[in-house]
């Protein structure tokens, strides 16, 4: 069974520094994420968004932010262990066997190879790198599920 995804969403003084997901699905396109201050004391009028909530008029600080990927290894912070931290348990504490996640991985390139067959599509060349860093992270999964102590 897949990891529930997690999402981190990081501030300093108020604003939102990064959107990071960890566990997303590889066959899943990345969420489109919009930031929206409704702070917009001394803004000019160019700066503001106008749209509705409902009925009413509202103007905002609007803009779009692309999510990072948390992946092991990296110098970024993990969603999964800032909820373990504060006792936000996951919904897959359930440990999986080194089997189910050789099966995951198996079921998850089929999968994608699937959807470029039925979209007709060459696989590019982040494509690529998405399928060197699924494996990659896979195979550290399964080589801590195994017990082997797996360091950055």
């Amino acid at each position: 069974m897949p990891r529930t995804p997690s999402i981190a969403v990081v501030l300093e003084g108020g604003l939102v520094q990064a959107f990071i997901v960890e566990d997303w699905p590889a066959q899943l396109v990345l969420p489109r994420v919009a930031v929206v201050d409704h702070d917009t004391e001394g803004a000019d009028a160019g700066e503001l968004t106008r749209f509705t909530i409902g009925n009413d008029p509202v103007e905002a600080f609007c803009r779009g932010e692309a999510p990072l990927v948390y992946k092991s290894g990296d110098d970024v912070l993990s969603p999964r262990i800032v909820l373990a931290a504060i006792s936000e348990p996951a919904d897959d504490e359930e440990e999986r066997s080194p089997l189910e996640l050789v099966h995951e991985l198996r079921k998850y390139i089929a999968e994608a190879d699937e959807l470029m067959i039925r979209t007709d599509q060459a696989p590019t060349s982040q494509d690529y790198n998405d399928l060197y860093q699924l494996v990659h992270d896979s195979l550290i999964e399964l080589l801590q599920a195994m017990g082997e102590p797996v360091t950055g």
